[in-house]
C-alpha cells in the first residue's frame, strides 16, 4: 500500500510532466535544427515547417486553458469501424485495434499544422552541440551535453533516439498542478491530483554535469493524501550514478529513499494498469530493453489539442466508456520517428516489447504501443500533443493509456480543474534537496 502511494507521485507528476555551426544537413537547408524536415510532404498533406507558434492567438487567459488558434477548423473527416480500411496505413496497431473493438472510440482528423517549437535559446543550443553529444557504457549514458534537450538530431540508431525523448522538455523550468484518473468498464472517475515543479540541470547551474533533472511535487487531493510529497533527481549516466528519490512518509514524518520508483513497478491509483518507466511514453533507464530505429512514418497522432485545456471542462464530462469523447481531440497526419524496444534476454519487465511513435519536430512521443510476455498487444497510449505558446514548447493537454484486456484507461497529466503550468519559473539548485522535501511535510 505505501509503496502505491509513492509511485503515484511520480505518476501524476507526468516527469511532465524535454557540432558548433550546426549539422551538416540543418547547414543545407534539409532540416531544422531538432533534425526535422524542413519541407512538406509531396503529397501537401503535411506543411513546411516555417518556424512553428510562438504567439498566444487574440483572448488567450491562463485561467480559462489555452486559445484555439484552430477553433474555427472542422474534422478532415473521422476514422471509424466503417471507413478504418481506408486509412489503416496510417495508423499503428495499437489506434486500429481500438476502433476496431470499440465503438465509442474515433479519431477526427483535421489539416495539420506544425505548430512545434521552443525558445530561440533552447534552439540555439540544440543546434550548437549537435555532433557533440556520444553515447556510453553501452548506450546507458550519454555524454558531453550541456543545455541541448535534443543530443542527437540526426539519429543514427535506436537508442540515441530514446535519449532524445528523455531529455526533451518544453522550457528549462515548469511548475504544473495535474490530476488523475481511471475510467471505464463501470469504473467512476475519482482524481488524484498533485503540484510539481520540474527544473532541467541548465537552470540549476548544472549543464556539463550528470544531472538531467530535478522533480519535487506534493499531492494536493484527495485530503487524505495531502502531505505525501517526492522528490526525484535523474540522471544522464545509469551506469554510474542510477537515479535518485526520496518521499515523505505522511505518517512517520520522515523522508526516505524510495529506489523503487524505476522500471516496471506499478504506479499508483492506477488500479495497476501503468508502470513507473512509461510515463510520458518512456522515462528513466533504458537498459531493459534493445532499441532499434524504425526510421520514419506518416501517421495520424494527436496533434494541437488545445481544445482538450478548456478549464470549463471537468474530469467526469470529459470521457465515455474508458476514452476522452472523440469531438474533444484532434489528430492529424505528421512524420514521425519510430522507435521499437524489445526486452533483452534475461532482463526483467512486463512488457516484451513497446512501441513508440515519435513526432519528428519535437521528440515528444505521441502514440505507443506495449506488448505483454506473450508478444500479444496489451496497453495503447496517447498523448495529447498541443504547443504551449507562452513557453514556447510542445507541451501536452492529458495523457490516455488504455488497458485492452481490463477495458479501463489510465487518465493522466490533465489540468481541466487545476491552476495553469507556468514555464521558465525561477529555480535555487537548493529547492530540489532532501532538507526541501522535508520542508513540504504538514
Amino acid at each position: 500500500m505505501m509503496q502505491s502511494k509513492l509511485l503515484r507521485g511520480l505518476v501524476v507528476s507526468a516527469i511532465c510532466f524535454a557540432l558548433g555551426g550546426g549539422s551538416v544537413f540543418a547547414q543545407a537547408g534539409k532540416v531544422n535544427a531538432l533534425g526535422a524536415e524542413i519541407s512538406g510532404n509531396p503529397a501537401g498533406t503535411i506543411p513546411e515547417w516555417t518556424g512553428g507558434l510562438t504567439k498566444a492567438p487574440p483572448g488567450f487567459d491562463p485561467k480559462k486553458g489555452y486559445a484555439d488558434p484552430f477553433a474555427s477548423e472542422k474534422p478532415l473527416f473521422v476514422i471509424n469501424q466503417t471507413n478504418l480500411a481506408q486509412h489503416e496505413k496510417f495508423l499503428p496497431p495499437g489506434q486500429i485495434t481500438l476502433v476496431k473493438r470499440y465503438s465509442t472510440y474515433s479519431i477526427p482528423v483535421y489539416k495539420t499544422h506544425r505548430t512545434a517549437t521552443f525558445s530561440p535559446a533552447m534552439m540555439s543550443s540544440i543546434e550548437k552541440e549537435a555532433g557533440k553529444p556520444t553515447l556510453a557504457h553501452g548506450g546507458l549514458a550519454v555524454e558531453g551535453v550541456q543545455s541541448t534537450s535534443v543530443p542527437f538530431p540526426e539519429p543514427k540508431s535506436g537508442i540515441e533516439a530514446v535519449w532524445n525523448t528523455l531529455l526533451r522538455r518544453p522550457a528549462q523550468t515548469l511548475r504544473s498542478h495535474t490530476a488523475g484518473f481511471v475510467a471505464g468498464n463501470g469504473t467512476k472517475p475519482l482524481a488524484f491530483a498533485s503540484s510539481q515543479t520540474i527544473a532541467w540541470a541548465p537552470a540549476l547551474g548544472k549543464a556539463g554535469t550528470n544531472l538531467l533533472f530535478g522533480l519535487i511535487g506534493e499531492s494536493t487531493r484527495p485530503s487524505a493524501q495531502a502531505g505525501e510529497a517526492l522528490l526525484v533527481l535523474d540522471t544522464l549516466n545509469f551506469k554510474e550514478d542510477a537515479r535518485n528519490a526520496w518521499i515523505v512518509n505522511s505518517g512517520q514524518r520522515r523522508v526516505l529513499r524510495a529506489p523503487e520508483l524505476v522500471h516496471a513497478a506499478p504506479a499508483g491509483n492506477t488500479d495497476a494498469l501503468r508502470t513507473v518507466d512509461d510515463i510520458y511514453g518512456f522515462n528513466g533507464s533504458p537498459e531493459r530493453f534493445e532499441w532499434k530505429l524504425l526510421g520514419k512514418r506518416e501517421m495520424y497522432i494527436p496533434y494541437n489539442n488545445y481544445k482538450l485545456s478548456d478549464k470549463s471542462l471537468t474530469y467526469d464530462n470529459m470521457t465515455v466508456d474508458a476514452f476522452l469523447k472523440p469531438e474533444l481531440t484532434r489528430f492529424e497526419l505528421h512524420r514521425v520517428w519510430v522507435i521499437e524496444g524489445t526486452l533483452k534476454p534475461g532482463a526483467d519487465h512486463i512488457y516484451s516489447k513497446r512501441t513508440m511513435y515519435v513526432d519528428e519536430d519535437s521528440w515528444y512521443v505521441a502514440l505507443m504501443d506495449q506488448y505483454d510476455t506473450k508478444g500479444d498487444l496489451w496497453r495503447v497510449k496517447m498523448l495529447y500533443l498541443m504547443q504551449a505558446y507562452d513557453a514556447p514548447g510542445l507541451y501536452t493537454s492529458g495523457e490516455v493509456q488504455h488497458d485492452l484486456n481490463a477495458r479501463k484507461s489510465v487518465f493522466s497529466a490533465f489540468q481541466n480543474e487545476e491552476p495553469p503550468t507556468e514555464f521558465n519559473v525561477p529555480v535555487r539548485s537548493g529547492d530540489f534537496t532532501p532538507a526541501a522535501l522535508r520542508k513540504l511535510m504538514r
